[in-house]
């Protein structure tokens, strides 16, 4: 079928459509960008270029493997690594990784180790803590180990406890969370008042302030005992610490008289009292009636035994009944005695001098002994004296020029002993709260 050729005002309209055509077209395309640039899902758009001088991503961190082992009896850090599968050259590289990688041929049981490995098991970083407050830690940085060294300062807490004796003052301790040798010191602090063997009796209590060590909010150890107050057989007794102008920490009673007396009231520390002073004792080796004159401390042969109180040797020397054995003269009074002795402390020799405390000799049996002891002897004037009875010269008091500071310094401890003993009488006497040995 023969069409007819476009007219000629088909061809004068012709550019305008063209135009209308290609606006259409552009307006679409727009719009789709906008739409592909709006949704976060759209993936057919081209990414943007990046600037020019942005940094490049840098790559994902790899993963890191950390944790604890404990030191182990016998354990060393060779035998550590190669339990945990590390290389014995990287175990090379820590240790001569200067003075901080040279100790950790020093590890000893109870240490705990932090390791951190890559996932290729190379060892990254080690962390270990010799002591409470000490952190030491090797960080890998490319073939070698960099150390550093941590050490926390403790807080120290100002802490109250009260117990009462039913056994032992060591079990009492126990009971309220106190360490024995906490309770050691506490013994020591009255040791020129009360045997803490001999004296103690069931229903005797203690008050003591002291400093707990805390790190981030957590114990520590204990510090020192700032005041306490032990009441034995009814009696009181009460030590505060003071810090003298010298420097020296030292106990006194609230009116600045030194707890310290010129004389130690036992000295060692023994496990029991196996006879007591009497003037008509049965001798367990004769089995007849002879006065015993002083008093036989049960303990471990080899015990250190230490000088009652400063003064003079005047005889060391050995007999068939007793043993090995010390004589000290203490002035013009004085005398004590140490009998059955395992051997003698080096240095102590006749007319040489001794101080309260130094170690004289040695616990044992030699002589007319059934086993190891030490036979102490206490004598006044030439007259021999019970030793868990005599009384004790004491040793300086505060002097005048230092009262004052004294005061300042010890009664704001006394006072708050005192307040947390009372609050605890009141605790105890409110029906809503039961009696507790703790604050």
């Amino acid at each position: 079928m023969y069409r007819k050729p476009y007219t000629p005002l088909f061809w004068a309209f012709a550019p305008a459509l063209f135009l209308v055509g290609l606006v259409w077209v552009a307006g679409g395309l727009i719009q789709q960008r906008a739409n592909a640039a709006s949704d976060p899902n759209a993936s057919d758009i081209p990414p943007k270029p990046s600037h020019p001088n942005a940094l490049p991503t840098p790559p994902p961190a790899p993963s890191l493997e950390t944790f604890t082992t404990q030191v182990q009896p016998g354990d060393s850090l060779s035998l550590i690594f190669e339990r945990h599968g590390f290389t014995a050259r990287d175990l090379h590289l820590l240790v001569e990784s200067g003075p901080l990688g040279k100790q950790l041929k020093d590890i000893y049981p109870g240490y705990e180790i932090e390791f951190g490995r890559d996932a290729e098991h190379n060892l990254i970083h080690l962390k270990y803590r010799p002591g409470r407050w000490k952190t030491v830690e090797f960080q890998r940085v490319g073939d070698e180990f960099e150390g550093s060294t941590q050490v926390k300062t403790p807080d120290a807490v100002e802490t109250y406890r009260h117990a009462t004796i039913d056994h032992s003052l060591f079990l009492a301790c126990r009971r309220i969370g106190l360490d024995d040798a906490f309770a050691m010191e506490l013994a020591e602090i009255f040791r020129w008042d009360i045997d803490m063997f001999l004296d103690i009796r069931k229903g005797d209590e203690f008050h003591v302030l002291y400093e707990e060590h805390q790190i981030d909010g957590q114990f520590a150890d204990f510090g020192d005992i700032l005041a306490a107050e032990f009441i034995n057989r009814g009696k009181s007794y009460k030590a505060v610490r003071y810090i003298d102008h010298v420097g020296g920490p030292r106990y006194y009673t609230p009116s600045g008289d030194n707890l310290r007396k010129a004389f130690l009231r036992a000295p060692l520390k023994y496990s029991r009292i196996s006879s007591n002073f009497s003037l008509r004792r049965v001798h367990p080796l004769w089995n007849k009636t002879m006065p015993h004159l002083g008093i036989d401390y049960a303990a471990p042969a080899g015990t250190p035994v230490r000088a009652a109180g400063d003064g003079r040797v005047v005889t060391r020397s050995k007999s068939p009944s007793k043993g090995n054995y010390l004589v000290l003269q203490h002035g013009e009074r004085y005398q004590t005695k140490y009998l059955h002795l395992s051997r003698f402390a080096r240095g102590v020799e006749p007319g040489g001098q001794v101080v309260q405390g130094q170690v004289i000799g040695y616990v044992g049996a030699t002589g007319w002994a059934t086993g190891p002891h030490l036979h102490y002897e206490f004598l006044v004037d030439g007259k021999h004296t019970n030793p868990s009875r005599v009384q004790l010269p004491p040793a300086e008091p505060i002097t005048a020029d230092e009262s004052e500071r004294f005061d300042a310094s010890t009664k704001p401890l006394l006072l708050a002993l005192e307040n947390y003993k009372n609050n605890r009488t009141l605790a105890y006497l409110s029906p809503l709260l039961p009696p507790s040995d703790n604050p």
